[in-house]
């Protein structure tokens, strides 16, 4: 499909209340129409009310190197107090800080005790994606290193982490985080996603597909995501996110799972790019979540004018004004003999 095609399928024409609430709010008025086609108005306003409060960091402690408790109790002893993450109880949220040191630099983080998340929801597709599983991953689109420094650490350090990224400031990143946390079990490689099918000479079990989207999700940390994406630039998003989706499920094993995931709240870089690709294929599905961590919401499985595959109902869809935590979707696709 083409930039444009996609555009005009997706194009959202913003009504007088949206554009009023897009004053009130600093957003662009599109995106409050489609949060009211999504939500209604009374829960669009209580997602923009979430988007106001600042998110609290996570540490994920670094099993490999330390004990969770004993983490604990070294950062409190500096000042910080940590409330445990429930469903990953290896991680904890930074409730306050002390004046000094900062959560980044601790001589416990500098040791590569554990890593700082932005938020506990990033932690859910490593999860999601190797419960029950070893064996060697890929994530696709892996800097700087949260995902793939999780699973490496899920894999308790065994089988390898295959850690792409295109982006070179980035990939630096991620190096620094794998040598900070002595993680000897991932190869990092450097290549724009859509071409890894011809260049890995290996297909995956397991496939983590973290795309770069418009991080619509992610407003609470980013207000300049209040205006940053116009719909033209979405559909040049989408477009991009349709491809790198080809190209994993091209790597991916029969019976294997693909983690497909954006910090976006927006239908059009999830479901409707799921719906896309299964459309142009006959190989794949999605499945519904191996592990049920907390009460996540279901996926759309139509927005606006748009049908969805029935099966995109199986997604997870977290929000913030129901769930605490940065927006996130998730979906599992796994490929099929047919």
């Amino acid at each position: 499909m083409s930039n444009d095609e996609i555009y005009r399928e997706i194009f959202v024409e913003p009504g007088e209340l949206a554009k009023k609430i897009a004053g009130e709010y600093g957003y662009l008025p599109y995106m409050i129409q489609r949060y009211m086609y999504m939500l209604g108005v009374n829960d669009t306003y209580k997602l923009l009310e979430a988007f106001e409060k600042q998110v609290k960091p996570v540490i994920r402690t670094n099993t490999l190197l330390v004990e969770p408790r004993k983490l604990y109790s070294r950062l409190s002893d500096l000042g910080f107090i940590l409330e445990e993450i429930r469903w990953a109880p290896y991680s904890f949220r930074v409730i306050e800080s002390p004046d000094s040191p900062t959560i980044g630099s601790t001589h416990e983080y500098l040791k590569g005790y554990y890593y700082v998340h932005r938020d506990p929801a990033t932690l859910i597709p490593s999860i999601i994606l190797v419960h029950g599983f070893r064996g060697d991953v890929l994530d696709c689109c892996a800097a700087p290193g949260g995902k793939a420094t999780h699973i490496a650490q899920l894999l308790n350090g065994e089988y390898h982490v295959y850690a792409n990224d295109l982006v070179l400031y980035r990939l630096r990143a991620l190096i620094g985080h794998i040598l900070r946390m002595k993680l000897g079990n991932i190869i990092v490689t450097w290549s724009d996603a859509r071409k890894l099918p011809s260049l890995l000479n290996k297909r995956f079990e397991r496939i983590i597909l973290d795309v770069p989207c418009s991080g619509e999700g992610t407003i609470m940390i980013d207000k300049t995501r209040k205006t940053k994406t116009r719909q033209s630039d979405l559909a040049r998003m989408v477009k991009r996110e349709i491809e790198l989706l080809w190209s994993g499920l091209e790597l991916l094993e029969y019976d294997g799972l693909l983690v497909y995931t954006t910090c976006s709240i927006a239908p059009e870089e999830n479901e409707y790019v799921v719906s896309k690709v299964i459309e142009l294929r006959n190989d794949i599905e999605i499945v519904d979540p191996p592990v049920k961590l907390f009460n996540w919401s279901r996926g759309l499985t139509s927005f606006h004018r748009l049908k969805f595959v029935e099966t995109t109902s199986r997604c997870i869809r977290v929000w913030p004004h129901l769930h605490g935590m940065i927006g996130l979707t998730i979906c599992i696709i796994t490929k099929t003999r047919r």
